[in-house]
């Protein structure tokens, strides 16, 4: 499975994650009106927000083929990620939707995106064990 993730095209990748980047963009500055009421638990919102800023970090490391050996990247790519939720915080302030600029909300989409950056690593750590296996 982990093979087949990284052999994907990269041009495929890109397309994805710019879809995906517009999706949240989307969700995110969707008027309040047009959002679904659900509430399972408290914190449900906070979820959300932590799922999609896991997968845009994920994403993002994907599309840019980030690799173990440079650790400067990953700081790159987790300031944009961060800078991202942050423009769409201030824009929904900004906007009159019904959105509001939540700290709350920063917190749980900076705690996503490391949690993204991490499982990406530890995917291509297993990316590049295999791949050592498999040249012995």
């Amino acid at each position: 499975m982990i093979s087949f993730i990284f052999s994907i095209k990269l041009w495929l990748r890109r397309t994805i994650g710019i879809a995906y980047l517009g999706t949240v963009a989307l969700v995110s500055l969707m008027p309040v009106s047009n959002l679904p009421h659900i509430t399972v638990y408290q914190w449900f919102d906070k979820a959300v927000h932590l799922s999609m800023y896991l997968g845009l970090s994920f994403l993002a490391c994907w599309c840019f083929e980030i690799t173990r050996k440079h650790m400067f990247p990953f700081y790159i790519l987790l300031t944009g990620v961060f800078m991202w939720g942050l423009l769409m915080e201030i824009l929904q302030r900004t906007m009159h939707n019904g959105r509001n600029f939540e700290f709350r909300d920063m917190i749980a989409n900076l705690t996503g995106a490391i949690i993204g950056l991490l499982i990406y690593r530890f995917f291509d750590r297993k990316r590049i064990e295999i791949a050592e296996r498999n040249s012995n």
